[in-house]
């Protein structure tokens, strides 16, 4: 045992047992003495030990996040007793438990995006081999009817190449559907209009289920910040370096002395919402660097502006 904490308890506990010694000792004598030594110390070893049960427990439970932190699968804990503890572990195993039941569903939605896209591609090489079949047959003489028919097959052959490609663009959009999907509620109790401009023609290439959860963040924090009856705007757009989600809310300006800390982890601002604990902001802060991006804000003309960007 190397805590601080604990041997100082020791310092003081058996401090204390011998000045009530020596206080029982000048009162009462020898007997006096002895009875407040065997007091002191045994209230001193109870205490010891129960310490050091708690460190232990507190030692199994760090333990245990450790192998959930390193990606093993951690046991149940066991050996429950009542007390904060007790509730503590608890509540670590049901996050805990939430969190991979959460990983192993974005592994799956991983495999299901890569096979749509493994899918589609896989269609691309019919149409594209027709194609080019029939531009073969364009380059020699062909008589007018004939060359007339090849043109028609080969606008028939792009046409479902361009459909293809609208279904693989349609799948950018889950990364909004995904984030906003459970905040409706909280937008409608808030009486706050979520207006969305994503075109479909954009793809974003990122982690679907962590680049919602960033984004879900940033929406209910415009969302908190938005008076009754104003607006939340999302917008997407492409840049050469970058793919990016603008979030603006009409609330009031950011402080300007609180722009540097919004992302401190814990770190709560004058207009926080009842309830916060100071984490949504430096979350989707960290899962957009974890994906070699980044999320800033600012203040603008028409109210605070989150934004996100995930560089190309």
């Amino acid at each position: 045992m190397h805590s601080r904490e604990f041997y100082r308890m020791l310092a003081v506990m058996l401090a204390l047992t011998a000045a009530a010694a020596v206080g029982q000792g000048i009162a009462w004598g020898v007997p006096g003495a002895a009875a407040a030594l065997l007091l002191g110390g045994a209230l001193t070893a109870l205490a010891a030990v129960y310490t050091l049960r708690r460190y232990r427990r507190i030692g199994q439970l760090s333990e245990y996040l450790a192998q959930v932190y390193t990606g093993g699968q951690p046991p149940r804990l066991s050996g429950q007793t009542p007390g904060e503890l007790s509730a503590l572990q608890d509540d670590l195993y049901k996050i805990t438990s939430i969190l991979q039941q959460q990983a192993a569903a974005l592994e799956a939605d991983k495999r299901f995006l890569a096979d749509s896209l493994s899918d589609i591609a896989h269609q691309l090489r019919t149409p594209l081999s027709a194609i080019l079949l029939q531009c073969d047959f364009l380059r020699e003489e062909l008589p007018p009817g004939d060359a007339e028919e090849a043109l028609d097959q080969i606008e028939t052959q792009t046409g479902r190449i361009r459909w293809l490609v609208e279904a693989l663009l349609r799948l950018s959009r889950q990364v909004l559907q995904r984030a906003a999907g459970g905040l409706a509620e909280l937008y409608l109790k808030r009486g706050v209009e979520l207006q969305v401009d994503c075109p479909e023609t954009l793809f974003c290439v990122c982690d679907l289920e962590w680049t919602a959860e960033a984004l879900a963040n940033l929406l209910k924090n415009a969302a908190e910040h938005t008076p009754p009856g104003g607006r939340v705007r999302v917008e997407c757009s492409c840049q050469a370096l970058y793919f990016e989600f603008r979030v603006q809310n009409q609330g009031t300006a950011i402080p300007q002395e609180e722009l540097p800390r919004l992302f401190e982890r814990f770190w709560r601002g004058a207009s926080a919402s009842p309830g916060s604990v100071g984490i949504g902001l430096p979350l989707a802060r960290s899962i957009a660097r974890g994906q070699q991006g980044d999320v800033t804000a600012e203040n603008t003309p028409e109210g605070p502006l989150f934004r996100l960007r995930l560089f190309r």
